[in-house]
Parts: C-alpha cells; sequence; structure tokens
C-alpha cells in the first residue's frame, strides 16, 4: 500500500496520541478540517454483514475502531438461506442462521454498532470518504471495507424459489453430504458447473449435468476431467423449465428442448445451479476499480482496492473460493489492512476517540431506531390484543429455521420504532403458535399481516418472485398506506 503523511494541522490537533506515520515529500489530503466540518464520522464503515462484514466488525471494535456496519437489506447474507453447514470452523453441524446469528453476537460484544439501512452510493473523490444512505443522512468514513457478497444467478423458473434451501442450491461443497445415494442434478455447462459435478459425485448415486446448448463451455481440458467419473453424465439440450416438488422437498425437474420445444420429466432429489454470480457491485461503479464481470480488483496480497482506505472482502472480490470461512477470513485481513491505514496516515485508535463526542452523534438516534416488538404466542393473546387496540396491528409470521425471517426482522423493529406510535407491531412464531397460524391460514413465511378491529385488513409476501426480500423503505410505504386509508376511513365512520 502507498500511504502519505498527514498533515501538520492533524498532528496538532489530535495530540499526543498521535501513532507512527510514514513520510512523503507531498502534503496529502488527510486534514483534520476535513474530519472536523462533518458530523456522522466513523473511523471503520463495514458495509455489508455476511461473514467477511461481522468478522471485519469484530476485528475492527477489538482494535480500538469506532466500527459501524450498515447492514443492507439482507442482514446475515446467504447464510442465512443455508441449512445444515458443517464445514464451518469449530462445529460438526449448525445451522447456517444460526452462524450469522453467532457472528453478528460476538461483534456486538465487541463493540461494533450496526445500522439497519441500505448504501446507494460511496464517494471516494475526498477524504473522509462519503458513504450515501437509503433513509438516513450520510456517513463519513475514515475508513471503508466492503463486503457486500455476490448473488448466485437463478433460472427464474417456476419452483426455484419456493425449494430453495429445500433441495435447491448453489453450493456443492456446502450441500453434497445431504445428498448421499439421491440422484441430483447441476444445471450448467461451465467450468463452475463440472467443479459442482464433482464435489457432488462422491455423494450422490448419479450426477446428471443439465446443459441447455449442444455442447458445454467448459474447457476442453475440464470436460476431459468428467471421464474419471463413472456416476456423471452430461445431457445436452436440456433447459430446466420448472422445479417440481411435493410441497415439502424437490422431486424432480422439468425439462424443455429449446430446439423442438418438448417437454420431460427428470426425477432427482437435488438441483444445483452453476450457471455463475453477479457480485453485489452496482453502487460502487465509478468509485472503486472492477473487473470485466464487476468484481472488485485488490492491490497485491492485500485487501486494499484502487481508492486507498477502501478494502474489499469475501466474495464481492472472491470468484474462486466462495467459502463461508475463506470469506470470514478475508474479513479479518481487510480490517487488519484497514487498521494499519489508519495508523500510517497518523490516526491511530487513540487519535480518533479526541475527536469531539459530537461527531458522533446522530448516528444512533437518526439511523437506528428501534421499536419494542410484541411477541403473541396464542390466539388468546391476540384476542386480547383485538380487544385492547384500537389502531392497526401489523403482524410479522416467522419462525428460527427460516433465513429470510431472520433478514426481515432487523428491518421490521426498525420500522416499528419509526411508526410504533401509529400502529402496534407484533411477531408471531408459526411454530409456537400454530393455533394463529391455522386459522389465518399461514402457508409461507415470512408474511406480514395487518389486522384491525379483529379482522385481517392486508396481507403482503415480503420476499418476492425473484427472491429478494422487501427493503426498508417497501416497509415503510407498505405500514404508511394502510395508516392513510385508516385516517381517510374515519370521517366517514364518524358521519
Amino acid at each position: 500500500m502507498i500511504f502519505m503523511a498527514m498533515s501538520a494541522a492533524l498532528v496538532a490537533g489530535l495530540g499526543g496520541c498521535i501513532g507512527p506515520w510514514f513520510g512523503a515529500t507531498e502534503v496529502p489530503p488527510y486534514k483534520v478540517e476535513q474530519i472536523t466540518q462533518n458530523k456522522n464520522i466513523v473511523p471503520f464503515a463495514i458495509i455489508g454483514s455476511g461473514p467477511a462484514g461481522y468478522m471485519a466488525a469484530v476485528y475492527g471494535s477489538r482494535l480500538g475502531r469506532k466500527t459501524w456496519v450498515v447492514e443492507g437489506s439482507k442482514p446475515g447474507g446467504l447464510l442465512t438461506e443455508t441449512s445444515t453447514v458443517e464445514n464451518w470452523p469449530g462445529e460438526v453441524a449448525i445451522q447456517g442462521p444460526d452462524i450469522m446469528r453467532k457472528l453478528r453476537a460476538q461483534a456486538e460484544a465487541s463493540g461494533a454498532r450496526f445500522l439497519q439501512d441500505t448504501v446507494i452510493k460511496l464517494d471516494t473523490s475526498k477524504w473522509p470518504y462519503i458513504i450515501e444512505l437509503e433513509n438516513a443522512p450520510p456517513l463519513y468514513a475514515l475508513s471503508v471495507l466492503i463486503a457486500t457478497g455476490a448473488t448466485p444467478r437463478r433460472k427464474g423458473v417456476p419452483g426455484e424459489n419456493e425449494y430453495w434451501g429445500s433441495g435447491v442450491s448453489s453450493c456443492a461443497v456446502c450441500d453434497a453430504p445431504f445428498y448421499k445415494g439421491d440422484d441430483v442434478v447441476v444445471i450448467g455447462g461451465g467450468d463452475s458447473a463440472v467443479e459442482e459435478a464433482t464435489q457432488l459425485a462422491p455423494y450422490a448415486r448419479s450426477v446428471t449435468m443439465l446443459v441447455r446448448k449442444d455442447r458445454m463451455r467448459a474447457g476442453q481440458s475440464t470436460q476431459e476431467h468428467l471421464k474419471g467419473y463413472r456416476n456423471i453424465s452430461v445431457r445436452y439440450n436440456a433447459d430446466v423449465s420448472a422445479v417440481l416438488g411435493d410441497n415439502a422437498s424437490v422431486t424432480g425437474v422439468e425439462l424443455t428442448d429449446p430446439r423442438t420445444g418438448k417437454k420431460s420429466r427428470l426425477d432427482t432429489s437435488g438441483v444445483f445451479l452453476a450457471i455463475g454470480h453477479d457480485p453485489n457491485t452496482e453502487v460502487f461503479k465509478g468509485a472503486i476499480e472492477m473487473d470485466n464481470d464487476g468484481y472488485i480488483a485488490l492491490r497485491g496480497r492485500s485487501q486494499e482496492t484502487s481508492a486507498p482506505g477502501v478494502f474489499a472482502a469475501g466474495d464481492v472480490e472472491d470468484r474462486v473460493y466462495r467459502q463461508a470461512s475463506v470469506a470470514a477470513g478475508s474479513g479479518v485481513r481487510a480490517a487488519l489492512d484497514a487498521n494499519r491505514f489508519l495508523t500510517e496516515i497518523g490516526l491511530d485508535s487513540c487519535a480518533t476517540e479526541k475527536l469531539k463526542p459530537s461527531f458522533f452523534n446522530g448516528i444512533t438516534r437518526s439511523l437506528t431506531p428501534k421499536g419494542e416488538v410484541k411477541k403473541v404466542a396464542s390466539i388468546a393473546e391476540l384476542e386480547e390484543l383485538f380487544a385492547s387496540t384500537k389502531g392497526l396491528i401489523i403482524a410479522d409470521f416467522f419462525a428460527d429455521f427460516c433465513g429470510p425471517c431472520k433478514q426481515l426482522m432487523p428491518t421490521f423493529e426498525s420500522v416499528a420504532g419509526e411508526l410504533g406510535d401509529s400502529a402496534l407491531f407484533v411477531k408471531i412464531d408459526v411454530q409456537q403458535a400454530a393455533d394463529i397460524a391455522d386459522r389465518y391460514m399461514v402457508q409461507r413465511i415470512p408474511l406480514l399481516m395487518a389486522f384491525e378491529g379483529g379482522k385481517v385488513v392486508a396481507r403482503y409476501a415480503p420476499v418476492s418472485q425473484n427472491g429478494s426480500l422487501i427493503s426498508r423503505a417497501e416497509l415503510v410505504q407498505f405500514v404508511q398506506g394502510l395508516l392513510n386509508e385508516q385516517s381517510a376511513s374515519e370521517p366517514a365512520q364518524r358521519a
């Protein structure tokens, strides 16, 4: 990394806490005036909340830096959509959502703070770097760690979302042991598809690669590697048009021949997608360098990006391994690199503590509103609320085994903090309160339901058909719309 000496003003302004700083002949753009003229200053700003982001938060906090994590629209990342994980360090078997819950708790115990918001832009044209948020004033970051991950491409066919995590997967390394003796399919014909197939072969009875065209995209040497596996076969001109199941797990796929349009069925217990990943880097375009596929480019053997003081970790920069433990390790590296950057420009952990406390004010109050969400465990409790509540009741139906439910909960709590004076927010565990789920025909979670006067006035599925979760802004809009309808109807009722 190339770091330059900070100005004499910063040295004088922060006094005896200055750590080692390494000289350059020119005064760099790291001036105390640029810090003190702004509020919402964050020494360690972490964007993303997967394993890389949370581990970076653990290390940033333990290094003595004020650390804030912007969790985004999917707190916890892809692991919250994974069931049992058997390759996480120190765990024989653990649920993906439990991993993320533990990592978040560890980061919080270390001193990290969390913002339930989404980044819409990163400005690296001047320092402190400006992080623009969807629902709140900007943050001014002395260092930035990007850990927004990558999203597996999906086919977008019926049944894919319904059986995600229950027979549909994008990670053979993670899930192959659960298909011992089963017949599985891999969708794709590139190098990554071959890799998925070979990882499944030691476990599955048969692995069928489904290639949409009449040839594979994988390199010839990679295709030759398939010949060593007797239980791997390739089926060409086979486009998956639907994932089939019995409402609990996958039972097969519907195939369409692109040449003739003829459809057929192939029985299978597992469907593995290997059609590529898209790094979540759209909002960083123009701020840092990326490769042609949108992955963030790193400098040398560090986690540093093209912008000094901006670092990246996890699947957002890793197109090879895509493992949670690898991402977590890169988050540690990024935090250590960021700490070194701050120290080398003259801002050791003690120096940032010399900043006026007011520079950090406004963040917790304006960006992390949390409201009390009452838990309802039975029909009797719900009916008591109906009797005692005149206005709207907004219920979030969830379960501990549901990854998207856990992603939604922090957003739901944040909106409750903002609109809790106008409506009552409750959460209902469908396992503990099965009587409520049965009465109101809850067949899929997470599910939002609005009650008024003991009657259902709205149902809202916060997960779209493409698998994306409702944003905080959309949730506010949903609740605010109901409140507006309620206020509009009151004059008519009084009349």
